[in-house]
């Protein structure tokens, strides 16, 4: 009967894993309950998305003012306006600006780049490097560069997102080809959410079955050096096969599908999940060794490390569960589906486990033989040799552990809390380097967003001074910011003030009394009825008391677009106050390049307030086991060194803090501490069977030592396949659990025996 119900289990959980699905919702790392993020929502109901849009640029070493190039970018932007999602193409060789001929009051279009009159490029190229916001949006400083602008139906689905990336791949790749059969050489660009979405979830989908595999080679190495039979390498292999088939089915059966958290979950559960049969099955076959039939030695394997590994499954889990303290939505979902992952792993290390233990007949090499086996005298002797210099060189172990110390406090205090969109993307990643293709040759990518707040219904758009204000202010965002392709209502009314005066230069500023009021009525009565200009409700909605400017700017970081931030905003506070007595508006910034910078602004805070929260249900797990605050606090030091000294490796090789890494401390502790239980849990039991503490300390470290290194090896080579990741995130991950993974085993058979030694010393003398 449970032979059907594990089949029948393992059948239906990997026919739900199969259809498991990859997701890249970059909205979904907003920051949930926040005012910011609900500002935002209404700010984009009311206008649109900021990041629905797809870029295309080319570039031609010869330049863009071509003839016979300039056609075929013709040609490509009519043809991009039929791909799927598009609902339009901003392209600079179908621009036209509607110009109002003074003397005889008529409006006429005029084409912004007359591409098929080769003999005008020279005057519309003086004429587009002399209008604002024309270079940096549509057209590279250098004159080799040309931009188009996708504009796409908010919200695409993935399904929708795909079809755009490939069709607009496939037009690309055809515009290069007709551009070669004409003589001409050029390189095509791409970038936006779409293509993003694609990339993401093609690495993420190549990388999970990459993780699965390394993780199962690693495992199976290890197994065949740790029990040498296959017996130790099939049996362990089932338990955690099944527990991450079993999570991936879970996930898929609650709708979640793998995104660039959750792709290293697997990896997680299958060394999580080792763990716990390591342990048991160390201390099976010890019994079995000892000559307990294999009935009496798996009962007594599960009562000496029963209790320890439930209790370790228990602190790993909340060491996870702590992630939901979290205000970012993938983060709060990593740390669940791990922890259900780790219950499941133990749920079937104490079921299938043994029940195909009694299945299976006992390996050879566990069989009592004359004595001990010799690979159970080689791994005491070893450890043997280990504790007596450990316990000989105790004022060493106390010194080297409090210089390490010191050294990782200093260091850690420079850390950062930095975030750039694409720096979980390697240098060398092909959609990274188109991000910084758009970074260099126009304004870059990352959208800013700065709104108007004012009083609904007002129409402060014809109050005096106001729209001047808002273009000054636009304004600033060039200088202060860098930004490039700024759209405000400032920059829109003084643009239409020159077309309307006939496209004259030294018409290009905002009127002011009664022109400025026509100008603005006039723009409300054409809004959107002419492509070659942006909607007046694109920029202002007085019936919402909202006013809007969009812009792109160079994706620096957190921390030193937070600096430009915060001097733009002084000078727009200065120039507001010096020219109104009470200023007409409030700005306030906002956008999805915004939401996700505010993430970072409460990582340290969660990261701590998680990391107390585990440490206080482990000290209170500790303090039921003992019932002795001396031994509480014994255990947690060298459960809390680690994280010291993985903060100070991070300060020192000037890793940020930021979504990615904010983690790894809550993960780290969470399985570092398992040692120290099992550890613990081994003391006490020797303890209460009344052997003398320095015995019990010995044989604590003689059986328990093996399971603590063997487990350690695996956790540290399974999460150090994550390094193989594309994503810098992934890749830190790995690295550092690993490392701390490392520091936390050296500690519990250095730092820990001696701290044990004293402590007991300490209470016989007391």
């Amino acid at each position: 009967m449970g032979l059907v119900i594990i089949v029948g289990l393992t059948a239906f959980s990997a026919w739900r894993a199969a259809q498991i699905g990859f997701n890249y919702d970059f909205e979904s790392f907003f920051p949930e309950g926040q005012p910011e993020t609900e500002f935002y929502m209404a700010f984009r109901d009311a206008f649109s998305t900021d990041n629905d849009f797809a870029l295309v640029g080319i570039h031609c070493a010869t330049g863009i003012f071509d003839s016979t190039l300039l056609a075929e970018v013709h040609r490509l932007s009519e043809q991009l306006e039929g791909a799927h999602g598009v609902t339009g193409v901003v392209s600079p060789t179908s621009l036209v600006l509607p110009v109002r001929d003074p003397a005889l009051g008529m409006v006429f279009e005029r084409p912004l780049l007359r591409w098929e009159q080769p003999d005008k490029y020279p005057a519309d190229s003086t004429s587009i490097w002399g209008r604002q916001g024309m270079v940096g949006t549509f057209f590279g400083p250098s004159g080799q560069d040309i931009a188009l602008t996708l504009l796409q139906r908010p919200m695409l689905s993935k399904a929708g997102c795909d079809t755009l990336a490939w069709e607009t791949d496939a037009l690309l790749d055809r515009f290069r080809a007709e551009c070669l059969s004409n003589g001409l050489r050029v390189e095509t660009h791409r970038a936006g959410r779409a293509h993003a979405q694609v990339h993401y979830v093609g690495v993420m989908t190549w990388e999970i079955s990459l993780f699965i595999a390394l993780g199962l080679v690693i495992i199976i190495l290890f197994l065949g050096f740790a029990y040498r039979s296959w017996w130790g390498i099939v049996i362990p292999l089932l338990v955690i096969a099944l527990s991450a088939v079993c999570i991936l089915a879970f996930m898929e059966v609650t709708g979640k599908g793998i995104d660039v958290m959750t792709v290293v979950l697997p990896t997680i559960i299958f060394v999580v999940g080792m763990s716990d049969v390591v342990h048991i099955l160390t201390r099976y076959l010890d019994e079995l060794r000892a000559g307990r039939p294999p009935f009496d030695a798996l009962g007594k394997a599960f009562r000496e490390v029963g209790l320890a590994t439930f209790l370790t499954s228990l602190t790993t889990a909340i060491g996870f569960l702590t992630l939901l303290t979290s205000s970012i939505r993938p983060i709060r979902e990593f740390g669940l589906y791990t922890a259900v992952g780790v219950f499941i792993a133990f749920i079937l290390a104490f079921s299938l486990l043994p029940f195909v233990l009694m299945l299976s007949r006992p390996p050879e090499h566990a069989l009592p033989r004359d004595g001990r086996s010799s690979m159970r005298s080689a791994w005491e002797e070893w450890l043997g040799r280990t504790f007596v210099r450990v316990m000989r060189h105790r004022r060493s172990v106390l010194a080297v552990s409090a210089i390490a110390t010191g050294t990782s406090l200093v260091l850690l205090t420079s850390i950062r809390v930095d975030n750039k969109l694409l720096e979980d993307l390697s240098e060398d990643d092909p959609l990274r380097l188109e991000f910084v293709y758009f970074e260099e040759a126009f304004a870059g990518v990352r959208p800013y967003e700065l709104a108007y707040l004012f009083e609904p219904g007002r129409d402060i758009a014809t109050e005096s001074g106001v729209l001047a204000a808002m273009d000054d202010i636009e304004g600033l965002l060039r200088t202060e910011l860098d930004a490039g392709a700024v759209l405000g209502p400032g920059g829109l009314v003084r643009q239409a003030h020159r077309l309307m005066q006939g496209d004259r230069p030294s018409a290009d500023v905002v009127p002011t009394g009664n022109e400025l009021n026509r100008l603005v009525r006039r723009m409300e009565k054409m809004d959107g009825q002419n492509a070659g200009m942006a909607g007046w409700t694109a920029v202002m909605r007085t019936d919402l008391g909202l006013a809007r400017t969009t812009a792109k700017v160079a994706d620096l970081g957190a921390i030193e677009l937070g600096r430009r931030q915060q001097r733009f905003e002084a000078r727009a506070d200065s120039l507001l106050h010096a020219r109104f007595d009470t200023p007409p508006f409030r700005l306030q910034p906002t956008g999805t390049a915004s939401l996700i910078d505010l993430n970072n602004e409460h990582l340290a805070s969660d990261m701590v307030y998680g990391l107390l929260i585990a440490f206080a249900v482990v000290a209170l797990l500790i303090g039921l086991m003992h019932g002795s605050l001396r031994m509480l606090l014994i255990a947690l030091v060298p459960n809390l060194l680690p994280l010291i000294l993985i903060a100070g490796v991070m300060g020192a090789l000037d890793i940020d803090l930021k979504v990615s890494t904010s983690i790894i401390f809550t993960i780290a502790f969470g399985i570092a501490v398992d040692d120290t239980l099992h550890f613990m849990a081994k003391y006490r039991i020797l303890l209460a069977q009344g052997r003398h503490p320095f015995w019990a300390l010995r044989r604590t470290f003689l059986t328990t030592g093996k399971a603590i290194i063997v487990t350690s090896m695996l956790l540290c080579s399974g999460f150090a396949t994550l390094m193989l990741s594309s994503f810098e995130g992934t890749f830190h991950i790995g690295f550092l659990v690993s490392l701390t993974l490392l520091f936390a085993v050296l500690v519990d058979l250095t730092l820990l025996p001696v701290l044990l030694a004293a402590g007991q010393r300490k209470a016989r003398l007391g």
